[in-house]
């Protein structure tokens, strides 16, 4: 029997489209990791005196999968049956949480980017309503992800069973015009690999034949850095099917499986890949953001877990960086320097309407445009200062150089001539063959240039220990910032006003 945390402990809901995640604020990792499906009775006679229930949820519903008809509720991010929907819920506060009084527990609620409003409205609606609970927050998975990795600006990819996200996040905000949302995820790699099973005669039949395949990717599915000349392997891997029987399975069917991910086109799908998703997020974001954007690149979920993916990533990524040219260095904050004085720069002031005259004394209203004391007659325009405050040097006076001809060898007095006097050679061009190497090595490169970076190892990448629970980590660290916690919304205040739900995270980012 868990030991529930005191009353406030905010607890974490992240329901993905293949496994559920529930816990505390405060927690290293999940309490309870079920599959997101549920099931029903598919054969009466079978559940004859058993007690049998209407509905089975989670790990109860893959231990009867032969005998029950299996539903997954939530397809590609969104929710498909909103009464399963429903019963897991139930399933995760009345079945695991079992916690008396929910109206004491704040919720984190975990969301994808893009939630239709009223799809937001009313599962907050649901929490407040039916399930009674104190305070809630839907925070946008990215965020949480890149928040796992202690990264606050980032770009986070995120790809679970059913949809695979590009996000840009700068200094806590989500840039959503350049978020990248892709339909090729973890069910993409499934269906690849039943069909190179197919193809090599293993036909896997059975009522839970989805679980078999998504157990056989998770276990045995990797990358190769260069499909087209993978490592030579013999070996074949084999697998117990329910019915008794064992199947053989070629190794090369574990690395062409998740290839998907970098060739949607395996599929037939008419879409970009990761890599191409990167690429296209990027030129929707301003260059200024490319380098450190790509110098913190976060990976988040389940599906990205296959061994080899990082290296495989930054082999396509080096390769379609030329797509961008140059690549402007990050710009480094400059330190306020205490000792400068702010006299020193150029602002342009009000003048004054009145002032009083430095010979008398007495009060003069400068309003009418008088520039003298009415009552001693004494100039009223204070003395200036002239400060060059561009950084350029001052102009020295050009003193008059003598020239001499490279031709003739004679003295030329005349600095302002093109030509010799005495044989009539064009000096310029002499001299600028003569000094063409000198003046390259004195000019200074333009500062525009400067800041370009034409390297490609600008790539970095930031993996939390568990892809998998990358996004509750981040929760769980969120949820334990005192600054975090008034950033919940009650009951009376969503009834007030729902714009509340949306609010704006990254104030608690800075400082």
């Amino acid at each position: 029997m868990y030991a529930i945390p005191l009353p406030g402990t905010p607890i974490i809901i992240d329901i993905g489209s293949a496994y559920v995640k529930v816990g505390f604020a405060g927690e290293p990792s999940p309490r309870f990791v079920f599959p997101c499906l549920t099931g029903t009775e598919k054969y009466k006679s079978v559940m004859v005196d058993v007690g049998a229930r209407e509905v089975y949820v989670g790990n109860d519903a893959m231990r009867m999968r032969g005998v029950l008809k299996v539903n997954y509720p939530i397809q590609r991010g969104n929710i498909m049956d909103w009464n399963d929907y429903y019963e897991i819920l139930n399933h995760i506060f009345y079945t695991l949480l079992r916690i008396e009084d929910l109206s004491k527990y704040p919720i984190i609620y975990v969301e994808h980017p893009f939630v239709p409003r009223e799809t937001k409205e009313y599962i907050a609606r649901v929490l407040f309503e039916t399930h009674r609970v104190h305070s809630l927050i839907m925070m946008q998975s990215p965020i949480l992800s890149s928040f796992s990795v202690g990264l606050t600006t980032g770009l986070v990819i995120e790809s679970g069973d059913g949809v695979s996200w590009i996000v840009p996040i700068i200094n806590g905000l989500i840039h959503h015009q350049a978020v990248q949302k892709l339909n090729l995820a973890g069910v993409d790699v499934n269906h690849n690999l039943k069909s190179l099973l197919m193809r090599e005669g293993i036909n896997i039949e059975s009522s839970a034949a989805e679980e078999i395949i998504k157990e056989i990717k998770e276990k045995n599915c990797y990358f190769v850095l260069d499909p087209a000349n993978p490592p030579k392997a013999t070996d074949t891997f084999t697998y117990p099917m329910p019915d008794g029987s064992v199947k053989e399975i070629p190794n090369h069917i574990f690395y062409e499986a998740p290839e998907v991910m970098f060739q949607p086109s395996m599929l037939g799908y008419n879409i970009m890949s990761i890599p191409q998703s990167i690429i296209n997020c990027l030129q929707m974001l301003s260059n200024e953001h490319w380098a450190e954007l790509l110098g913190h690149i976060v990976l988040s979920g389940g599906n990205l877990s296959y061994n080899g993916f990082e290296e495989r990533l930054r082999h396509e990524l080096n390769a379609l960086l030329p797509q961008l040219g140059s690549i402007p260095k990050p710009r480094k904050k400059k330190e306020r320097n205490e000792s400068e004085s702010e006299s020193l720069k150029a602002l342009e002031g009000m003048m004054k309407s009145i002032d009083t005259c430095p010979q008398c004394g007495a009060l003069v209203n400068l309003a009418d445009g008088k520039m003298n004391c009415p009552e001693c007659g004494a100039e009223m325009k204070p003395p200036q200062i002239s400060l060059d405050l561009s950084g350029k040097t001052e102009k020295k006076e050009k003193t008059p150089s003598e020239k001499i001809c490279p031709k003739c060898m004679k003295q030329i007095k005349d600095d302002t001539s093109r030509f010799c006097p005495y044989c009539g050679s064009l000096i310029d061009a002499l001299e600028t063959t003569k000094n063409m190497d000198d003046v390259i090595n004195k000019t200074a490169v333009a500062s525009e240039f400067m800041d370009l970076d034409t390297s490609s190892k600008v790539i970095n990448f930031y993996i939390p220990d568990n892809l998998q629970y990358a996004i509750f980590n981040g929760a769980s660290i969120l949820g334990s910032l005192p600054s975090f916690q008034a950033l919940f919304v009650s009951y009376e205040e969503f009834q007030v006003n729902p714009e509340l739900l949306y609010k704006d995270i990254s104030e608690i980012f800075s400082g």
